[in-house]
């Protein structure tokens, strides 16, 4: 992280005229606009969607019950150039399986005609950029929620107010830190975000920074300055973000009020949980299963079409992809190497930087200079979640500058992607980590040190397999991340080291439309194995447990 920063700020404050390129070009200003207008709306409708569904389920009976209420975090089992491609065979003007259907219901032109619903459009990017957030937006409210104790909103309700009072002035208010980190976030991932505004965007005539970024490296000529001095201007307003969250919301670990015995009796909405539950369903429905059966449609014709003659269908896109096409062969084994490799390194990382920083750097008395001044696991939590401040975008850009030349020179070979991922995702690996850590009570670690136990042994015996099923499943989030990256991804591979994100970009491009839901409809059955592989691991060890 610190290195490749380097190389991009020496190059904007020192050497930036060695750099080729010129000035920002034409249009500059409308993108900028185009990208605050996408950015500010999507995160804020995210925000508030995300959070009414979290306080849904987790205060009311509103929810869908057990682990439906983590079903709104299922579309993150999608990669995201999956779910963007869709919506766009659900929704594209003139052939979307969405808007021939409703034209054909209120009699329209069927073949021939358009609408009524655009998805290459501002509107269009919004919406497929609010539903790509909801997800982790959904997943850090819930668990704040979840830790909070439910005797303040008890003694708000006793003191007169109701259910929506409660939520406004003392759940929301008390979960605050987490909102606005849940929110800053999801304009980082929004300004940074490439395959919805490279597909959707490019379309409607619609340009983003993320994407003109892109277009600088890759037009002819390339323009390296002014792709370094976007990235740059990236930073910047991440990091101001940054600087207002450290300045006016508390910074750290937040203590629940109360004791772990805190029980919370569901607020009941009556009739009103009908409406709650249709709308996880629908939400469901778009985010996740109407995208995968219109790709499904689509990847069994030899070419985009409506109709559905059983004489047209057939599986030899799939067969192409695994077997023919030597680009997606080589990118399918690229991506499972990187995933597979990655995951496992990352989360052994997190996994022991989390666990020794809760169960024996704090407690064994050796803290010195900024150590004792934090604690280690603030440190810790410090120094693995500031890559997250980093869009996807500088990611790639930095890595150029900073691996494509001597002494490393790796550009063009799969290990810069490599090293790339491990940072863009050592976030992800360490938050699983550290949910995974803290659910493994203190005093078991104590109780091994007071029988003389090593760490090594504790950590080996104790600490390692009580935690292996949270492990586990940060495993399978950063897997599925890796598989499906797009943005750096875009900027970073070649034909040399083409990878699934990019290969769905260019299949996209040429127009190969049943080649490339085929694609990512495999790259989706691999990550939905992985996920059910590791599920059905967790509850074997689960029941030899018990």
């Amino acid at each position: 992280m610190v290195y490749p920063t380097g190389q991009l700020l020496s190059l904007v404050f020192g050497r930036g005229t060695d750099i080729a390129g010129k000035g920002l070009g034409p249009g500059i200003g409308r993108v900028l606009w185009n990208t605050f207008v996408m950015v500010s709306i999507s995160s804020l409708v995210a925000l508030v969607f995300a959070t009414a569904l979290a306080v849904v389920a987790e205060r009311t009976d509103g929810g869908l019950k057990g682990v439906g209420n983590f079903m709104p975090v299922a579309p993150l089992m999608l990669p995201s150039v999956t779910g963007v491609l869709g919506w766009v065979v659900l929704f594209d003007p003139r052939i979307g399986f969405f808007n021939v259907a409703f034209r054909w219901f209120t009699g329209g032109e069927v073949m021939g005609g358009t609408g009524p619903i655009d998805i290459y459009t501002m509107q269009g990017l919004i919406f497929a950029l609010s539903i790509h957030l909801v997800p982790a937006i959904y997943l850090i409210t819930s668990a704040a929620l979840r830790s909070l104790d439910p005797s303040i909103e008890e003694a708000c309700r006793i003191s007169g107010a109701g259910p929506l009072r409660t939520w406004l002035t003392v759940t929301l208010p008390a979960i605050r830190p987490a909102i606005f980190e849940a929110w800053l976030l999801s304009v980082i991932n929004g300004i940074a975000i490439f395959a919805v505004p490279v597909i959707l965007g490019t379309a409607g005539q619609i340009e983003v920074v993320s994407v003109r970024i892109f277009r600088y490296f890759t037009d002819y000529p390339a323009n390296e300055k002014a792709a370094i001095t976007l990235a740059f201007g990236m930073l910047v307003v991440v990091f101001a973000l940054r600087m207002v969250q450290w300045k006016f919301l508390p910074h750290g670990r937040h203590a629940t009020i109360g004791g772990k015995g805190a029980r919370h009796t569901p607020t009941r909405l009556g009739k009103l949980r009908y409406v709650t539950k249709a709308v996880f369903v629908g939400y469901i429905l778009i985010s996740l299963v109407l995208p995968l059966l219109a790709l499904m449609a689509v990847s069994l014709q030899p070419f985009w079409s409506l109709n559905f003659s059983l004489d047209y269908l057939n599986f030899d896109n799939y067969v192409t992809v695994l077997t023919v096409n030597p680009a997606t062969t080589r990118a399918l084994a690229n991506s499972i190497f990187l995933a597979t490799t990655g995951a496992t390194v990352i989360m052994a990382v997190a996994g022991f930087l989390m666990l020794y920083a809760n169960h024996f750097a704090d407690g064994a008395g050796v803290r010195q200079g900024l150590l004792e001044k934090m604690g280690s696991r603030k440190v810790v939590d410090l120094i693995t979640m500031l890559p997250a401040t980093f869009p996807h975008t500088l990611v790639g850009v930095a890595f150029i500058l900073a691996f494509a030349q001597w002494p490393f020179d790796i550009y063009g070979t799969i290990w810069i992607l490599f090293l790339a991922y491990l940072l863009m995702e050592i976030p992800y690996a360490s938050t699983a980590a550290r949910s995974a850590a803290i659910l493994v009570g203190r005093e078991l670690s104590e109780s091994s040190r007071v029988c003389r136990a090593s760490e090594t042994t504790t950590m080996r015996k104790i600490l390692l397999p009580l935690s292996l099923h949270g492990l586990a499943a940060g495993w399978v989030l950063v897997f599925i991340h890796m598989m499906g990256e797009v943005t750096a991804s875009a900027i970073l591979s070649g034909t040399s080291n083409g990878v699934v994100g990019a290969v769905l970009l260019d299949l996209w491009e040429n127009g190969s439309f049943p080649l490339m839901t085929a694609f990512a409809l495999i790259i989706w059955a691999i990550a939905t194995t992985m996920m059910a592989a590791v599920l059905w691991l967790n509850n074997r060890n689960a029941r030899k447990v018990r």
